[in-house]
């Protein structure tokens, strides 16, 4: 409007309204005013003009050509995508034929600037979808590749504990096993040479201890490595941990007395913990066992229970080989050795406590050591939530 009324250099209120549809039924909007009508911008629709206006305006779409009348002229131009546009120009004197020129060719180059800013638009639009769809599939991409980097580190951290699994059965698993050939073929000797009943069933218990000995490094190894592959979650139930401990005491008894041990428990009765039965008597067996192994013979171990108002403590204390300062910096790691030896030539895979500390991190709970130092013995604490 403002390069029109400098082009015919003349004072000129103005309007310019839109059409999109190009059908007669189609509403309209004010895109640009001047002067008198600079009041009408942003309008939508036909409402927002007076009742001359309007069916000025309306004349003109379905006349759609250019009306020159007095001081006012009526542009119309439609665009090559098939929008619409009228300009209302109500100019202070009447246009000459060459004014009119001017404005028809003026309207002419109108129509494909309003398709340039439209299709730059238009552009513009598609462009910021296109940047859009990049992003998300940027995000997509960054996130499948921290999936596939927590994959990777987890298939690293397998293969690293299936080397450590194969190591250990080559080594632990093999001794038993000698064990066992070796015990046979002297069995298979002793038969053919009618050997006392004594002598028969002394090689018979070796090749029980031997299995024994095997079955239960297996089962710390599947115990461990199922933990490790599955994310395994625990099922929480009001258990009497004193009870427990009782049952657990009873089960080891026979191992204590075989080398004149003594297990005492102590444990206030009624009171209950959520835990994981089956895994807390796992944990607390393997505590008992071990402590059993590394204690000599005719020593003592102590089953503790005590309550706070949040947590249940459980403590295995043994007259044992005690930890050294070496022994209490890697305890709970996987196939870890002491520097201590079980006192009476048991095995062991090296497996049990890191159990232990998976079963009680499991549960929320801590677990921890103390040794005066080699020789005096030493004591294993859980600490457990009382509630869930």
């Amino acid at each position: 409007l403002t390069q029109i009324a400098s082009l015919l250099n003349v004072d000129c209120a103005g309007i310019l309204v839109l059409r999109d549809g190009g059908a007669v039924n189609d509403d309209f909007s004010v895109l640009a005013g001047s002067g008198c009508y600079s009041s009408l911008i942003g309008s939508a629709g036909q409402a927002s003009l007076d009742s001359d206006l309007k069916q000025t305006v309306e004349a003109a779409f379905r006349r759609r050509k250019h009306e020159f009348a007095d001081h006012r002229s009526v542009l119309y131009i439609r665009t090559g995508s098939g929008r619409e546009v009228v300009i209302l120009l109500q100019a202070e004197r009447d246009l000459s034929d060459t004014d009119r020129s001017l404005v028809e060719i003026f309207g002419s180059r109108l129509s494909i600037a309003f398709d340039n800013v439209i299709f730059y638009q238009q552009l513009q639009d598609a462009n910021a979808q296109l940047e859009d769809r990049v992003a998300q599939r940027t995000r997509a991409l960054m996130q499948a590749n921290r999936r596939l980097s927590a994959q990777w580190l987890r298939l690293q951290r397998a293969n690293g504990f299936k080397n450590e699994i194969l190591g250990t059965v080559a080594h632990d698993l093999k001794n038993p096993l000698g064990v066992i050939l070796g015990r046979t073929e002297m069995l298979v000797e002793l038969i053919g040479t009618t050997s006392s009943r004594d002598t028969v069933t002394s090689q018979v218990d070796h090749i029980r201890d031997a299995t024994r000995r095997l079955i239960t490094m297996v089962d710390h190894l599947i115990s461990d490595a199922m933990a490790d592959a599955f994310d395994i979650t625990i099922r929480r139930e009001p258990v009497d941990v004193a009870a427990l401990i009782a049952e657990v005491s009873e089960a080891n008894r026979p191992s204590a007395v075989n080398k004149q041990q003594t297990i005492s428990v102590s444990a206030p009765t009624g009171r209950v913990t959520m835990c994981d039965q089956d895994r807390m008597r796992e944990a607390i067996d393997n505590l008992v066992s071990n402590a059993i192994k590394y204690s000599p013979v005719g020593g003592r171990i102590t089953l503790l229970v005590d309550y706070d108002a949040e947590h249940t403590v459980i403590r295995v204390t043994d007259e044992g080989a005690g930890l050294s300062p070496e022994d209490l910096g890697r305890l709970f790691g996987r196939f870890q050795r002491l520097s201590a030896k079980p006192t009476a030539g048991e095995s062991s895979t090296g497996l049990g406590l890191s159990i232990v500390k998976r079963i009680v991190d499991m549960h929320d709970g801590q677990i921890s050591a103390d040794s005066g130092g080699p020789g005096q013995g030493s004591t294993f604490t859980i600490i457990l939530p009382t509630t869930a």
